[in-house]
């Protein structure tokens, strides 16, 4: 049997692990995997204070480095069941293409191969709920740099690129179940 690689993705406190987490839990033998993984979750902070406004293209290659190694992961990960990934290389795209990279989504090049989604689910969340998720939880730098309305945008054009890739459920905050239920609708694969 193989799986599915289902990613979930949106702006952070979208609620993209809640999300994947709830999705897994109502499918036995599924994973949820996150990147950045380990290794590479122990570097992230210092990559992202010292390396993003110094090398935005060292900034990239971490993170697509990331994701190439995260992809051998996941392979072995989808003999079990299906996986429920939290960000992917759409992310890494995204983020540095609204930085200013001129890179695309790439799943398979010379020099790497990365395992491609069998769906990407794009959540979306009211932007004053979003920001009092990351409030409570602490922003990172990430999360401090999308405070200005001007990036956020760019991050949602970048996501509009691919939006024939992704499938976009609401997750208004108010209920888990509401956004997992409309997940689970993309998620028909005999039909």
């Amino acid at each position: 049997m193989t799986g599915k690689l289902i990613v979930i993705t949106g702006l952070d406190g979208s609620g993209t692990s809640s999300i994947a987490e709830a999705l897994s839990a109502r499918d036995p033998g599924s994973s949820v995997y996150r990147t950045p993984n380990s290794p590479y979750d122990v570097m992230r902070k210092v990559i992202d204070e010292q390396v993003r406004e110094e090398s935005q293209a060292a900034h990239y290659l971490f993170y697509l480095s990331s994701v190439v190694y995260a992809s051998t992961q996941i392979e072995k990960l989808l003999e079990k069941g299906n996986v429920y990934c939290v960000r992917y290389l759409i992310d890494t795209v995204v983020s540095h293409r609204a930085a200013g990279l001129d890179v695309d989504l790439e799943y398979t090049t010379s020099l790497y191969s990365i395992r491609k989604p069998d769906l990407t689910i794009m959540l979306q969340l009211d932007e004053s709920v979003r920001q009092d998720r990351i409030t409570v939880r602490g922003k990172g730098v990430l999360d401090k740099l999308l405070d200005d309305e001007c990036l956020r945008t760019k991050f949602h054009n970048e996501f509009s690129r691919f939006e024939s890739d992704l499938r976009v459920v609401t997750n208004d905050g108010n209920s888990i179940e509401e956004a997992v239920e409309a997940a689970l609708q993309h998620m028909k694969w005999d039909q």
